[in-house]
């Protein structure tokens, strides 16, 4: 039992059958592909096999004059009586072989990189989609480059491990078994001294391979983290610029793009001196395999051409060899970069469609929360015991001071997260027994700093709703007070916006993010204090546009500026993410508490202004 359990430990090292169980369903779309590329695979190991044989027919029948062989003569029977027809034909047979071994390697190339391509580009999208499945929690403790790594790098495992081993493993077999098979026909003991060397390059190779995943592993994760400098600083350019900071980014990522190469450097020397290691074993085994031939061809054992075919051969048994190291080798890194894909695939969503959860259709907008308790991490809650109820078609602002929980309320409602406590409900309904497409179809959300996609203006305000009309797309611009701006641009609806839309003003973006909204229909709206970064001028814009944006609608505002939310029908005063004041705008200065000393400290600050900000 112990033997048993010792071995497999290490075939586990090499092959893990949950991986390949999982990695199955990727192949079988493109089996007839694989089966043919298998099928040349074996015809050009049984080539390999045949063309030294055109060597020895051209050494010793057409050079040395020695009679054919009982096989030649059983399938040429009336030819090649003349010495010099034998050696043509020998030259010619092997440069026929050679071309028919290239014209298969051209067939097989294109149906791998078929097939390679096909399962690389389907699991790599399996990941992505995965990854946008994922909750916040993940992504709030995940850089985007470590993600942006494993999708682009590491999920190119598959088509390596899951079929091009084996196929390198096959060739290797086959080859190795057929070479040895003639060998030992040919002269026993040179045989036996060509495999002498194969259980000490084994043994090499189960060494190299105990700490060579665990490296490779590491140097990922390295490379994992340069991808998450640079997404980092081209995402935030503008900061970066705006401080001067150009030089210490760069050499933050030098810095870590040197410690990969660094350690990529150091783990690539030592595999070449593994490689270097192996193919002094065979060349020293060769050696002496060419001093006991040789000794054998002056005692009339072997003839010159037998010789010669033998050396072919055993030069040919060495590449399985070296092909089964390298394989091996590609396992561990193939299993490195696996482990790493599959630790963010074995990773649930928190926030995920129950079983039996329901669409509910279009929802009134009725919304309650009931005694919710959440924090990022499950110690440190941020909102505590939340009670409040919204009627369907009413406006309620959230006001307090900067870490209050406002935004964290608005994100339980979308539900980015899950309460650990209590329950927010829609019309009634828990929202965990909802389905999410039916929540997020349901709910329109305006933020703070207006996210706009790459793409022309016209894509992102359909962003939503993709299937609405330019009708549809012009009226809720028209509404969120865009239409104007928008005809002023070069290519009107047609222009671009650049990266997260960077070629707009911030009002403009604002209002492009409302038109969004407007264009969705959705009862239940969020407004993530959405005249925060716009002047007073353009704010007056943009309220207007809200205006007629609420109607109709349950809206939840986070205020920031008490403009925002004269609407209001009630207010919640949120402090250390608990609610200390509720009512309206009258009622809460009456009460003289947090609200009414925030409206006192501004209003005095802005000159008795009434449009002030409540941070």
């Amino acid at each position: 039992m112990a033997n048993l359990r010792r071995i497999r430990e290490r075939l586990g090292r090499y092959f893990r059958p949950d991986i390949y169980q999982r990695l199955l369903p990727y192949f079988l779309p493109h089996r007839l592909p694989i089966v043919v590329v298998f099928a040349i695979t074996g015809a050009q190991s049984g080539l390999a096999l045949l063309l030294p044989w055109t060597m020895k027919l051209l050494i010793d029948n057409g050079l040395s004059g020695q009679p054919l062989p009982a096989w030649f003569v059983r399938i040429f029977p009336f030819g090649f009586k003349v010495r010099t027809s034998i050696v043509i034909f020998a030259a010619a047979a092997g440069v026929v072989l050679k071309l028919l071994d290239y014209s298969l390697d051209v067939l097989s190339g294109s149906l791998k990189s078929r097939v390679d391509g096909g399962v690389n580009l389907r699991f790599s999208a399996d990941l992505f989609n995965h990854l946008m499945r994922l909750s916040f929690r993940y992504h709030d403790q995940t850089t985007v480059g470590d993600s942006i790594y494993r999708i682009t790098n590491d999920a190119n495992f598959v088509s390596t491990m899951g079929w091009n081993n084996f196929r390198h493993i096959l060739i290797s077999v086959v080859q190795f078994v057929g070479i040895v098979w003639v060998l030992l026909r040919l002269d026993w003991m040179l045989a036996l001294l060509a495999l002498a060397v194969a259980p000490l390059q084994y043994a090499g190779i189960t060494l190299y391979g105990k700490f060579f995943r665990a490296k490779s592993k590491h140097i990922k994760a390295m490379q994992s983290v340069t991808y998450s400098y640079i997404q980092q600083a081209l995402s935030s350019l503008r900061v970066v610029k705006a401080f001067g900071q150009e030089a210490r980014e760069r050499r933050r990522v030098e810095d870590q793009s040197q410690a990969a190469l660094e350690a990529g450097i150091r783990l690539g020397v030592q595999q070449t001196i593994y490689s270097l290691a192996l193919s002094m074993m065979g060349r020293v085994d060769r050696a002496f395999i060419l001093l006991i031939g040789g000794i054998h061809t002056l005692e009339g054992r072997l003839t010159v051409g037998g010789l010669v075919l033998i050396l072919a051969y055993i030069d040919q048994l060495q590449e399985p060899l070296d092909l089964v190291g390298g394989v091996l080798q590609n396992m561990q890194a193939s299993l490195a970069s696996a482990e790493r894909v599959f630790e963010v695939l074995d990773v649930q969503p928190d926030v995920r469609d129950e079983a039996g959860a329901k669409s509910l259709g279009r929802v009134r907008g009725e919304v309650a929360f009931k005694n919710v308790t959440f924090g990022y991490e499950p110690s440190q809650p941020v909102l505590h015991t939340i009670d409040l109820q919204v009627r369907a078609g009413s406006v309620a602002a959230i006001v307090g001071p900067t870490g209050a929980g406002k935004t964290t309320l608005a994100s339980l409602i979308m539900r980015f997260y899950d309460p650990d406590h209590g329950q927010v409900a829609l019309d009634g309904h828990d929202l965990r027994t909802i389905s999410l497409r039916c929540l997020r179809e349901n709910i329109a959300l305006v933020l703070q700093e207006p996210v706009l996609l790459s793409g022309s203006i016209h894509d992102n305000i359909a962003y939503g709703r993709p299937e609405a009309g330019p009708e549809q797309i012009i009226a809720a611009a028209k509404a969120a007070n865009a239409h104007e701006f928008i005809m002023a641009l070069h290519d009107r609806y047609d222009t671009q916006v650049g990266e997260r839309g960077v070629r707009l003003s911030g009002g403009e973006r604002q209002r492009i993010a409302i038109a969004r909204a407007f264009v969705k229909d959705s009862p239940v709206l969020i407004l993530d204090e959405p005249t925060s970064s716009v002047d007073s001028r353009t704010e007056a814009v943009i309220l207007d546009a809200l205006d007629r944006l609420i109607v109709g609608r349950t809206t939840f505002v986070i205020a920031h500026r008490l403009s925002t939310i004269r609407a209001a029908d009630q207010i919640f005063v949120l402090d250390h993410g608990r609610i200390i004041e509720r009512g309206m705008h009258r009622e809460l200065i009456s009460q003289d508490g947090l609200y009414a000393e925030i409206y006192r400290i501004q209003s005095g600050a802005l000159g008795g202004r009434r449009d002030v900000e409540v941070l």
